[in-house]
């Protein structure tokens, strides 16, 4: 008798993203989202994020072959404001030198 052979699920690609909203995007500790992630949030394709950070109306920089958008830039484009302070690190104060 022939074994039946379990279907496995796909795997997903190490690059498959997940939909991001604006809710997501304001919570994300991350400096840089993806293309597909700033696509998701607009509802827009990821085409069009593309044009926008060609023609300069989106914030953009590149990493090797990897476009990645800083993610409170986008947010002020968005016209969200966000409150995004750093904790001091300690010791680190110019005065005590």
């Amino acid at each position: 008798m022939r074994r039946a052979a379990l279907a496995q699920p796909p795997c997903p690609r190490s690059g498959a993203e997940v939909a991001v909203n604006l809710d997501d995007l304001r919570a994300s500790r991350s400096a840089v989202v993806t293309v597909a992630q700033a696509a998701s949030v607009f509802g827009v394709d990821v085409r069009t994020v593309s044009r926008a950070i060609e023609n300069g109306e989106l914030p953009a920089l590149r990493l090797g072959r990897r476009v990645l958008i800083p993610r409170l830039p986008l947010l002020a484009v968005l016209g969200v404001i966000v409150h995004d302070s750093l904790p001091e690190a300690q010791g680190a104060d110019s005065r005590d030198r």
